[in-house]
């Protein structure tokens, strides 16, 4: 049996926990802690996971844990060592490179480095480490590289680091894609300030200066609030096809369906799920020239195009509505089934 262990199963975690439990050709369970209280999952929740762990009817032959574990912590808690039970660590994000606000008391207290310690001192236990994209891998090294030679001791080596790089894939939708040469704009990120929506509306208004016509649909969490609809219902009504956040996945993916150009404005992604969904289906990205969004692009030329961030986001914006209404985006997407990568590592861990 494999053993997937999460202290923050919610969003992007849970969608991508239940995806392997679905389709990895093995026994496959859940120990997981609801999606609340970061910090305090990072800290103690593993020892939460450990009291549940000890319940279990059967002991895993291998563990899948994310960076919300504290590895270390886990495994003695759970009375179990990486020699009895080896363990792949997944990055989903890492506290190296994750955003700070300013209004952290931990930012200002100058502990922040606490969480990124617990991410490196996980790795170094694991039995290897995945992440999640190659802008993942490449910002946790450059952090604990300088971290490390700001410690007092700093012999700790993470050069040996058995790493590799697996997207979290997505589930396959057979739903139809909208043919329509009128540009359908969609956000279906989280409406929060790393995801830059201050941007996004910049856009939508130079859009509705110019007289540009186009159609919109608002997604994601955060969307729902009052605020945000205000916004929306009383500058961009007559476009407005649907504005809130959608708990039922049918429907969600309805509506994605209907979009057929994607304006991405994010200061930060380790990955961008919401985006790959989006392209999946069609829509053609318009994304940021940093972070892991090239990543989308890899043999994906066709789904989208890269701008410099932040200031040809406009320019760029206005030129995707143009191609759109000219009949010239052919958007195709394929990331490629994950399982296989996983199934191979998986089976060479299960050997040894």
């Amino acid at each position: 049996m494999i053993l997937i262990v999460d202290a923050f199963f919610t969003g992007s975690h849970r969608y991508w926990g239940e995806l392997l439990k679905d389709q990895l050709p093995y026994e496959v369970e859940l120990l997981t802690l609801s999606g609340k209280n970061w910090k305090w999952r990072m800290q103690g929740g593993a020892i939460e996971l450990a009291q549940k762990f000890k319940k279990l009817s059967k002991e895993p032959s291998l563990i899948i844990a994310t960076d919300m574990v504290n590895l270390p912590v886990f495994y003695a808690y759970s009375g179990i060592t990486v020699e009895e039970i080896p363990c792949l660590l997944y990055f989903h994000e890492n506290q190296f490179a994750y955003p700070v606000s300013e209004q952290d008391t931990d930012k200002q207290a100058g502990r922040e480095n606490h969480y990124a310690f617990i991410n490196l001192s996980s790795a170094l236990f694991a039995s290897k480490t995945i992440f999640n994209s190659n802008f993942n891998r490449a910002s946790f090294l450059i952090g604990a590289e300088k971290l490390i030679a700001s410690l007092p001791n700093n012999s700790f080596k993470i050069n040996n680091l058995n790493t590799t790089i697996i997207y979290p894939g997505i589930k396959k939708q057979t739903i139809n894609s909208n043919p329509t040469t009128t540009p359908v704009l969609l956000w279906n990120h989280r409406w929060e300030h790393d995801k830059n929506p201050e941007l996004f509306l910049d856009g939508l208004r130079h859009l509705k200066e110019k007289q540009i016509e186009f159609k919109l649909i608002v997604l994601g969490k955060g969307t729902e609030k009052e605020s945000v609809k205000t916004i929306f219902n009383k500058e961009f009504k007559a476009e407005l096809i649907h504005c809130g956040f959608v708990e039922e996945k049918e429907k969600y993916w309805e509506l994605i369906a209907q979009a057929n150009l994607l304006p991405v404005t994010s200061k930060h992604d380790f990955f961008g799920l919401s985006v790959a969904e989006a392209m999946q289906l069609g829509a053609f990205a318009l994304l940021p020239n940093h972070q892991a969004y090239p990543e989308h692009l890899e043999n994906n030329n066709q789904s989208g195009t890269l701008y410099k961030f932040p200031n040809e986001f406009i320019n760029c914006l206005e030129k995707a509505c143009f191609n759109i209404k000219q009949g010239k985006m052919n958007s195709k997407f394929e990331f490629g089934s994950v399982v296989k990568k996983w199934d191979e590592i998986i089976s060479e861990m299960l050997k040894n």
